[in-house]
């Protein structure tokens, strides 16, 4: 160390010393002679909060009235939707009159009539509304059976859904039209289409069983 430093070092040591001594008593600021130390102030009790004044309380209960004349509604809960009864009767529109020189729109619910799942059907059945469509030029919308021929097919059978049989046992018989195509044939196509011709009633027979009762001789499809 250089003689220089030496009596800095000596002053440090000095300084630190006192400073020791001195640690256990009360240290008071020199701007401040009021003032105390942390551990001094730790030992002071404190005194009691002050409770709010008048003016304080009444602006407080005055705020709360407000809040509660706030002339603002609640929010109203949604509107329930009435649940419609199952036990309601659907509303289907009537067959449609023959209209003769005209050609009428169809859908296979017109067609439909009242016949048990696997009944053997008989002509009574049909309601006198379905017999007075024969003859009758229609247009009706379905999917084509399957078939193994898949152009200029001249021959088909009209259902009402691709997503389930509609032709051959087991099937309602009111959901298929066996279709005659006049002139040249139509090619096989997954996409629903609309067949136009002249409705008849006429019943086709395999094995003692009703395959299809309605038949349709096609002179378009589009």
């Amino acid at each position: 160390m250089s003689p220089t430093s030496q009596p800095l070092a000596l002053v440090c040591c000095l300084i630190l010393l006192a400073a020791g001594s001195w640690g256990c008593r009360p240290t008071v600021s020199p701007g401040n002679p009021n003032s105390t130390s942390p551990v001094a102030l730790s030992n002071t009790t404190l005194p009691e909060e002050a409770e709010p004044s008048a003016d304080v309380t009444a602006a407080a209960s005055t705020d709360n009235q407000a809040k509660s004349d706030d002339p603002r509604p609640e929010a109203a809960e949604p509107a329930k939707t009435p649940s419609r009864d199952p036990a309601a009767p659907k509303r289907e529109r009537p067959t449609p009159k023959p209209q003769p020189g005209k050609t009428l729109d169809l859908t296979f619910d017109d067609i439909k009539f009242d016949i048990e799942p696997d009944a053997k059907f008989e002509r009574e059945m049909l309601p006198q509304a379905i017999e007075d469509l024969g003859g009758q030029k229609i247009r009706i919308g379905g999917y084509m059976l399957p078939a193994f021929q898949q152009r200029d097919i001249k021959q088909f059978v009209l259902v009402r859904d691709n997503m389930e049989c509609c032709f051959g046992p087991g099937a309602a018989l009111y959901d298929c039209i066996l279709v005659d195509m006049d002139g040249r044939g139509v090619d096989y196509t997954v996409l629903p289409v609309t067949v136009e011709g002249t409705f008849t009633v006429k019943e086709y027979v395999a094995d003692g069983r009703h395959m299809a009762i309605y038949h349709l001789q096609g002179v378009g499809v589009r």
